[in-house]
């Protein structure tokens, strides 16, 4: 198969005016929206394009604060986030996608189907929604935070060495990620990693009361006990269904994208037509 050409990126502002900047791949419905996660951008899709593009339209962006896209915002929140997913979608004149979202964009994607429900046809998590967004106690999120305002290039590589993978991941995609993921802005890793928190406390299990589209999970089988609050609430959808992957840590896309991109063609074959 041929390798798809990064297209020239184009750029939207968000809602609060933020230029987002974001890339469409190949043609056909529905369309695939893929949203990364905390202090990663829109190259962390790059080993689906080129299978998701032979039959869909495929977009990426990055979200504000991540990427190309501009950092001056005043206030990092997952609704903020949202609007920039909004932004694209509205911008592109998109009337049927499906909204992926790793890690972060999990509760990103959720947010966006709750502004524009009548747009989004399915949502699909990716390592995400983990209880602990729910169930933390304030002083174990000041805990975990602590390190990050005190060196966050050293809290960052060694939280995502030590936490995000398997014994078994290569090495050298840890090295490569933990690098990057470290050299993010504070100024925006920091207060977007306590709107992840603050989101969790106050607002998940109401947007997921909200959501009416159809609920696909992507999971690490190494985190299958942290879907309780999904899981809860999932009657309300109008379905929902979990695959998990086995051998692999918190970035399944990268690690594995023979078997996640096997996994997410299936929950497309799945949806209506």
């Amino acid at each position: 198969m041929t390798k798809s050409t990064a297209p020239p990126p184009t750029v939207v502002k968000s809602a609060d005016g933020v230029p987002i900047h974001y890339q469409v791949y190949g043609t056909g419905t529905p369309v695939l929206l893929l949203v990364h996660g905390w202090s990663c951008d829109q190259t962390y899709w790059k080993m689906q394009i080129d299978h998701l593009a032979v039959h869909h339209q495929v977009v990426t962006l990055d979200l504000a604060g991540h990427g190309k896209s501009g950092i001056e915002r005043q206030h990092w929140s997952i609704p903020a986030f949202a609007q920039d997913v909004v932004a694209v979608v509205e911008d592109l004149g998109l009337s049927r996608v499906i909204l992926v979202g790793h890690s972060m964009g999990g509760p990103v994607v959720l947010e966006t189907s709750c502004l524009i429900p009548s747009r989004v046809s399915a949502l699909v998590g990716v390592d995400t929604f983990p209880d602990k967004w729910v169930n933390f106690e304030d002083s174990q999120r000041e805990q975990f935070l602590e390190p990050f305002h005190s060196d966050f290039v050293q809290a960052t590589r060694s939280w995502v060495s030590g936490q995000l993978f398997l014994p078994s991941s290569a090495p050298a995609l840890i090295q490569r990620i933990s690098e990057d993921m470290s050299a993010a802005p504070p100024s925006v890793a920091i207060p977007a990693m306590e709107a992840i928190y603050e989101w969790g406390k106050r607002d998940c299990v109401q947007a997921l009361q909200k959501l009416r589209s159809h609920v696909f999970m992507i999971q690490a089988q190494r985190n299958e006990n942290n879907l309780q609050v999904m899981s809860s609430l999932a009657p309300s959808f109008p379905s929902f269904q979990v695959s998990w992957m086995p051998a692999v840590g918190h970035f399944p896309m990268l690690e594995d994208p023979e078997t996640f991109n096997h996994i997410l063609t299936g929950i497309i074959e799945k949806l209506p037509r």
